[in-house]
């Protein structure tokens, strides 16, 4: 194997410096988050900085580690996160169990509907007052919908179900820091992943609990606040289930 040019040593050298070799990588120190990330852009210029840089930031003396996660412009300075929002979700399969299905029992209907589609159709096991009823002769499934053959169910009936079905493994934030995105002057919020669902982010500013839709709303990971301005010195934790 060829080798670069170069010096060439035949012993290893064990730095003793009391600082990080690499300067560009801080630590920057400021009693907000976005005054520390001010600082580190100001600090790291745009020639220097390369996609997945990491930025060391002490944080009102607590230690945080950043990165420019999706770029090298100043917003995409942002926390890391051992969990990124690009990585694939996990499907796991659940099994429904005693599960009615919807539809009228009156001795007319023959249609009835799961809540879920199953895994697959032949997972589906369906009982009519305790007796287990035979796929294909008895009845059929097409996703959701259950069609009863050869016989009607009559009022009183019990129709009862059992199937898998998959899901899909969501993942919590808790407690996140939320990042400062100034666009023309204009400040606005974005966390690190698409909240799944949306209804459960749960936004606090300086420790208050905002209610969405009236405090602020969400586009996908980003956050726009209402009816009030957004201020440099406003701490912001986020907590929300994701894909």
């Amino acid at each position: 194997m060829s080798l670069t040019p170069g010096l060439q040593l035949p012993f290893g050298i064990q730095p003793v410096n009391p600082v990080p070799v690499d300067a560009w990588s801080g630590p920057y120190s400021a009693a907000t988050a976005q005054d520390a990330i001010s600082i580190a852009n100001a600090a790291i210029t745009a020639a220097i900085r390369f996609q997945s840089m990491e930025v060391r930031l002490i944080i009102a003396n607590v230690s945080h580690k950043y990165w420019y996660r999706d770029g090298v412009a100043n917003s995409d300075l942002v926390e890391f996160s051992s969990q990124s929002s690009s990585s694939s979700s996990a499907v796991i399969t659940e099994l429904v169990l005693n599960e009615t299905p919807s539809g009228s029992i009156d001795g007319i209907n023959f249609t009835f509907y799961l809540e879920s589609t199953p895994e697959s159709s032949n997972t589906v096991m369906l009982w009519l007052n305790g007796q287990l009823l035979t796929k294909t002769s008895d009845y059929s499934v097409t996703e959701k919908e259950i069609v009863i053959s050869g016989f009607v169910p009559s009022v009183g009936d019990v129709l009862l179900a059992m199937y898998s079905k998959e899901v899909i493994v969501k993942r919590f934030a808790i407690n996140e820091t939320v990042s400062f995105v100034n666009s023309s002057g204009s400040l606005s919020l974005s966390i690190e992943n698409i909240p799944n669902p949306v209804s459960s982010l749960m936004l606090f500013r300086n420790g208050q609990l905002l209610t969405q839709d009236s405090d602020f709303y969400v586009t996908e990971n980003k956050i726009s606040i209402l009816n009030s301005a957004i201020e440099l010195d406003d701490v912001f934790l986020s907590t929300y289930s994701f894909n």
